[in-house]
């Protein structure tokens, strides 16, 4: 789990990096630090044998936001 956390911190900084050299839009940073995360959620619940459900999961988000679609 340590190495799984220092991965991804050493992945985030030199993203951040490469986000900070190129300049980039603020949309994009977003979107690198959101997938970033999914993806860290996604591997820690897979190490911890407890698999998280993306469709559960988005179900939940929508149901939470209350929409009337």
């Amino acid at each position: 789990m340590i190495g799984l956390l220092g991965t991804f911190i050493a992945f985030s900084v030199v993203g951040f990096v490469i986000l900070r050299y190129l300049r980039l839009q603020a949309r994009e940073v977003w979107a690198f630090v959101i997938i970033t995360c999914i993806g860290f959620v996604l591997w820690v619940s897979i190490i911890m044998h407890h698999p998280l459900d993306l469709n559960k999961a988005i179900a939940w988000m929508i149901d939470s936001l209350q929409l009337n679609l």
